[in-house]
């Protein structure tokens, strides 16, 4: 509970970050899984070249190596948001607050903080 009050403050008191699209991917942190920082950091090329569907393969394969990484749910999130798919976007989102570790990266996000508020 006392999490989400957090995620609520933090969306007061972010003015105007409607649409905002400007929090770039995450990299993995040290230690993590070879297969899902590799191929997370091939589909964080492929999103800041504007290719959002090679994202999200690249994104789901690291997924696919390792399910419990808040950076790879919350690039995922990204993605989706771009390519328009709200609903999986804010799965994804809400499963990167869940894995976070105290990412403040993810805990902070306006964008996270601005979608699992409105719905």
């Amino acid at each position: 509970m006392r999490f989400w009050v957090l995620i609520l403050l933090i969306a007061l008191g972010t003015p105007g970050c409607s649409k905002d699209l400007n929090e770039p991917p995450l990299t993995l942190l040290p230690g993590a899984e070879p297969s899902a920082k590799s191929r997370n950091d091939l589909g964080i090329k492929h999103y800041q070249a504007g290719r959002y569907l090679d994202a999200l393969l690249q994104f789901n394969q690291a997924n696919f190596a390792d399910p419990t990484s808040g950076e790879i749910h919350f690039n995922l999130g990204l993605a989706y948001l771009q390519e328009g798919n709200k609903e999986k976007a804010i799965k994804n989102f809400r499963k990167a607050l869940k894995l976070a570790r105290e990412n403040l990266r993810i805990l902070d996000s306006s964008i996270v903080s601005e979608l699992l508020l409105k719905n």
